[in-house]
């Protein structure tokens, strides 16, 4: 198994100077773009990316593990929004290519609420073959992630949609979080798909109370998933995204608010499950950098581990 760490560091701050300098270090040189210098990674032209961006990358020897896009969290009845996604996705492989990027990752669009997503298949079927089109004459990947409220949100979904399209340049990526958060069993879900994912996000899940926790303090059994990885030899990103900023940021403003007990309970359990986790006093101060430095050596630890 040949495992190489990413992560979303905007989860830390949105200054590419400071996502740079947390890289460091950390000893790592991937990372996954999705706000940098208070701007999404897909609102930047490549003559932009080229004058202001690349050149702070590449004098730090950073690359580009995947594009952490917006591309297809649009409404799918939102026509005009697509056509303004289908810009940007062509302005998105060229930054790959310059960056030698393989992935861009992609979402398959936001249903309205109590619709029967059968009614939107051939819809959405159609129009990610049009965000494909952007991609041939390349060798860029698009990444699909399983997202909550969009068509593709559950594990059968996304094998629907792999099968359907069957594509070269289209994969999947799992997201063990996001799939607690929509019911469906992460584990279960990583064997059925296990064969067509080619990437991972490393994020976990309370399933009782729906919120994000460290790596490995959730319903996901990464255990077992590293060990299959292993055994399978498997060779790619793990990407960290483990959405620090709620547990370090409203923690305190949980506990301390009257009553805040009752008002917001899945917030109040789960912090105070990832406080004695981590023998933090909810009197201390938690920052998003802390969390995610945590986090990373969860994963170290489980790639260290798989295996044995």
């Amino acid at each position: 198994m040949k495992v190489m760490i990413s992560g979303f560091y905007d989860e830390v701050a949105f200054s590419l100077d400071e996502q740079i300098a947390l890289l460091n270090e950390l000893n790592e040189k991937y990372m996954c773009p999705r706000r940098i210098d208070n701007k999404n990674i897909a609102d930047y032209t490549l003559e932009e990316f080229v004058a202001n961006i690349k050149p702070r990358l590449d004098a730090n020897g950073i690359a580009f593990s995947s594009i952490g896009s917006p591309i297809g969290k649009v409404d799918v009845n939102d026509e005009e929004g697509f056509q303004k996604q289908l810009i940007k996705l062509k302005e998105l492989v060229k930054i790959a290519q310059v960056m030698n990027c393989k992935y861009i990752r992609i979402f398959s669009f936001f249903m309205p609420k109590d619709c029967d997503i059968k009614d939107y298949h051939d819809i959405v079927i159609d129009k990610l073959k049009k965000f494909l089109e952007c991609v041939e004459g390349t060798d860029i990947v698009l990444l699909h992630e399983n997202e909550k409220g969009i068509y593709g949100a559950e594990d059968t979904i996304c094998l629907e949609l792999y099968k359907e399209l069957n594509h070269p340049q289209f994969k999947l990526c799992y997201d063990a979080s996001n799939f607690i958060q929509v019911g469906v069993d992460p584990n279960k879900a990583f064997h059925l798909l296990k064969d067509y994912v080619v990437y991972y996000h490393m994020k976990d899940c309370d399933k009782e109370t729906g919120v994000e926790v460290p790596l490995g303090m959730g319903d996901t059994d990464y255990k077992m998933i590293f060990d299959e990885l292993y055994t399978r030899g498997y060779e790619g990103f793990m990407t960290l995204e483990p959405h620090t900023a709620k547990y370090a940021l409203l923690r305190q403003v949980v506990a301390f608010i009257p009553f805040g007990k009752f008002f917001m309970p899945r917030f109040w359990k789960t912090f105070n499950k990832i406080d004695k986790a981590l023998e933090k006093s909810i009197w201390k101060k938690v920052t998003t950098k802390e969390v995610f430095v945590i986090q990373h050596a969860n994963l170290v630890k489980f790639i260290e581990g798989a295996g044995k």
